[in-house]
């Protein structure tokens, strides 16, 4: 069973995004120094906001298994991850 979702708001002020971001569901959005962090689910995301200060980094959740994270803290954040067991894929 899903336990409770991170409350991404409680630790940054970044506004969160849950639904469409296309023409159809308002304006399009531009982030610049952002990168995006897709996980294989909700499940191993939920894990590893809890198990590492990634809750810090979110800019924008965008779906329940992906955020955008600040660009700058994105290299100790993939040792942090690594470190820990999830084994990131880096795509550049």
């Amino acid at each position: 069973m899903m336990e409770k979702r991170v409350d991404l708001k409680e630790f940054n002020s970044s506004p969160t995004l849950e639904g469409p971001a296309t023409w159809l569901g308002g304006p399009a959005l531009v982030h610049q120094n952002v990168t995006l962090l897709q996980c294989v689910s909700e499940t191993v995301l939920e894990e590893a906001l809890l198990a590492t200060d990634l809750k810090y980094a979110v800019v924008r959740r965008l779906s329940p298994s992906t955020v955008l994270i600040d660009a700058e803290k994105a290299a100790e954040l993939i040792k942090v991850l690594t470190k820990r067991g999830y084994e990131p894929r880096v795509v550049k």
